[in-house]
């Protein structure tokens, strides 16, 4: 019996150690797995070389670089019209014609009154000669004379008036009047006449911008109507002054139009690059990390994270521009950041 009670007190021991022993082994595992699940987990890529392009964006309308509404200087009925919309016509080239019956007696009439006039100062200028008029006839005479040659000249003007031609080549983009219609001298419009050889669009530009405009800068131009066509355009006028109900300034974009496709009144959309830097070192935005000192990304670093700081430049898509502070060689940590600290350790995702 006492045999028994011994084996049964040294088996309760020895299973008592084993116990122990498990126990220990189980908590050193569980420790090592604890430790291992604290290392953050981290994607990685290195930085690319790239042409960055800083690009503003607007849109506009399309308008004739030069444009003008045609109308009569005279009074009278409309006896001829020689174009219609959608004429290309020439510089001076003649749209209409005005009834010049009164017109033309006027010149008559002043022409008449001219030339009895000249008469009459030459008869008292021989006169004055033989000391038979007083001086002041013969300026009376003069005076007369000049006068009536002004009205004459005048007369002849408005007679050439009659005669609507073109300021400027272009195309007539509407006729407002048919023959017949009476017309009077600055109030009835005729013709309007666009230049469409080139165009232009007016953007106005926000007051952080301005400086980045100058006159030269090329931009692009497209339209709805001709997707995935561009055209290049130019800058070439600045107004120089901030609209203070907007802060814009406005600048206006010529476009070479020879092919006369563009037309006024087309919506457009421009795009400026107002800045280029080729071979530019970016990084995926979502890697920059931001705190009171200024912006950082963490590099990988023997399987450690090393906060190293850069000052970003252009934002262009999902990808910054870094000015300074990367080299393009260092391997840098993109995803699972905001979970490291300077020196940590990490483990990479393959």
């Amino acid at each position: 019996m006492k045999k028994f009670r011994s084996y049964l007190i040294v088996g309760i021991i020895a299973l008592a150690l084993v116990v122990l022993i498990v126990a220990r082994f189980s908590a050193v595992g569980n420790s090592a797995d604890a430790r291992r699940s604290n290392i953050p987990l981290v994607k990685v890529e290195k930085p690319a070389r790239e042409t960055v392009e800083y690009k503003l964006q607007f849109n506009g309308d399309v308008i004739a670089i030069q444009q003008a509404s045609i109308y009569s200087k005279v009074s009278g009925n409309l006896d001829r019209v020689f174009v219609d919309m959608g004429t290309h016509v020439r510089h001076d080239q003649l749209l209409a014609v005005i009834d010049t019956t009164e017109l033309y007696q006027q010149v008559q009439q002043t022409a008449a009154t001219y030339a009895n006039a000249r008469i009459i100062y030459q008869r008292n200028e021989q006169l004055l000669k033989q000391n038979l008029v007083a001086k002041q006839d013969r300026d009376n005479a003069e005076a007369t004379m000049k006068v009536a040659l002004a009205n004459y000249a005048t007369a002849k003007t408005k007679l050439s008036y009659a005669r609507i031609t073109a300021p400027f080549s272009g195309y007539i983009t509407k006729r407002y009047l048919d023959a017949g219609a009476l017309v009077t001298n600055n109030n009835s419009t005729l013709f309007s006449l666009m230049d469409l050889d080139s165009v232009k669009v007016i953007v106005n530009i926000l007051e952080k911008d301005i400086p980045l405009i100058t006159v030269g800068k090329k931009a692009i131009v497209t339209v709805d109507a001709f997707p995935g066509k561009e055209y290049e355009g130019t800058i070439s006028r600045l107004s120089q002054a901030v609209d203070l109900s907007t802060r814009t300034m406005a600048v206006e974009i010529d476009i070479p139009n020879k092919d006369n496709s563009l037309k006024p009144g087309m919506f457009a959309t421009v795009t400026l690059v107002v800045s280029q830097h080729p071979n530019a070192i970016t990084v995926p935005t979502y890697a920059l990390m931001k705190d009171n000192i200024g912006q950082f990304v963490f590099a990988l670093v023997n399987n450690t994270a090393k906060k190293v700081r850069v000052q970003p430049g252009i934002e262009v898509g999902t990808r910054t521009e870094i000015t300074s502070g990367l080299t393009g060689e260092e391997t840098i940590i993109t995803t699972g950041q905001q979970f490291l600290h300077d020196g940590g350790t990490v483990t990479v995702q393959q």
